[in-house]
């Protein structure tokens, strides 16, 4: 008798995925404030599938599962889950119950915004719920206001609000504050990103005027300049942008394409894997993505969810995990976002 493994072999039937969930990342707003240049919601907006805020009872749901999936399709270490793909979580309808959620299934979370939507008020939610957040990391690409505005593409004046919301954290989250749990990321550009020098990424036509010298350039000086507005604060520079699975290559921003045909493609003609946590398989493989909507997808970089195969109201987290919809969508990606993706690894 033929087995069942024969039978879905012989008949291209994909085999369930091997490898249980490591990471989650689930966007429970699906919607962004502003545009920053590096970012494609500068470009188009957040997808209309996911700009919605999920429902209390879907989230809780789908941590429920997590939580008694543990050692099953769940890692049994698993405890922690980012709130980001392309949003800006504070403006989650939810917020506070969300946080008393990872505190009832027991996981912790990153809060990662671009801090005009840190009211004081929200800092004083997170100053109760401090066993569930790890810390906060602003992704604020300027510390001058003409040149943060024409970053983000917001109006001046809301930079004054961004600064006090920053100073209004350090001085209520004391202990995240020494402890280098509340951050500040500077994304940018400088000689050592391109590809000319060694690095991934060529700039397009559309990406702004950037003086690259390491440094005394423009990211060097973001950085001094926000180190001198908050004295002790962690503050570093992310030159080491990527294209979004060729989002910005598309509107003319920023390629990784020549890099990745020179360190990881060469002759070599397809995806099989992801670099982006191997060791748990990947992103296809070993990180539940969920947006707001409910829709299970592959990867953080999919902007548009086209790679989207399941969603939580229609079955169990399990049966979606090692169904066959999955297997088939990994390799789907690999035929298509993957090949301009700088994790991909090819063979």
């Amino acid at each position: 008798m033929t087995s069942w493994d024969e039978f879905k072999k012989k008949h291209g039937i994909p085999s369930p995925v091997k490898y249980p969930i490591a990471m989650a990342q689930i966007d429970p707003n699906g919607l962004c404030n502003v545009g920053c240049w590096f970012c494609p919601v500068g470009y188009a907006p957040n997808p209309e599938v996911g700009k919605k805020n999920m429902p209390i009872e879907m989230l809780d749901g789908i941590l429920k599962q997590l939580h008694e999936g543990k050692g099953d399709f769940v890692s049994p270490n698993f405890d922690f889950i980012y709130t980001a793909h392309y949003n800006e979580v504070l403006l989650y309808r939810h917020f506070e119950e969300m946080l008393g959620l990872f505190r009832q299934y027991g996981f912790k979370t990153m809060i990662l915004t671009n801090g005009t939507p840190l009211t004081p008020a929200k800092t004083d939610i997170i100053k109760q719920y401090q066993d569930v957040v790890y810390g906060i990391c602003f992704n604020t690409p300027s510390a001058n206001q003409e040149r943060w505005s024409k970053a983000v593409g917001m109006n001046e004046k809301i930079f004054v609000k961004l600064l006090s919301n920053i100073s209004y954290a350090i001085e209520q989250l004391p202990e995240m504050f020494e402890t280098k749990r509340l951050s500040i990321q500077v994304n940018g550009l400088n000689k050592m990103s391109l590809f000319e020098y060694g690095g991934w990424i060529d700039k397009l036509q559309n990406a702004p005027d950037i003086d690259l010298d390491p440094e005394t350039g423009s990211l060097a000086t973001e950085v001094t300049e926000f180190e001198a507005l908050f004295p002790g604060m962690q503050v570093y520079g992310m030159p080491s942008l990527i294209d979004r699975a060729g989002h910005l290559d598309k509107h003319g921003v920023i390629t990784n394409a020549s890099a990745i045909e020179s360190y990881n493609k060469g002759d070599k003609t397809r995806v099989v894997g992801c670099g982006n946590g191997k060791e748990v398989g990947g992103r296809p493989n070993g990180w539940l993505h969920v947006n707001a909507n409910g829709d299970v997808f592959i990867c953080c970089n999919d902007y548009d969810f086209e790679s989207t195969f399941a969603n939580v109201a229609d079955k169990p987290l399990k049966e979606i995990w090692h169904g066959s919809e999955h297997t088939a969508m990994i390799q789907q990606a690999y035929d298509t976002i993957c090949r301009t993706c700088s994790a991909a690894i090819w063979e």
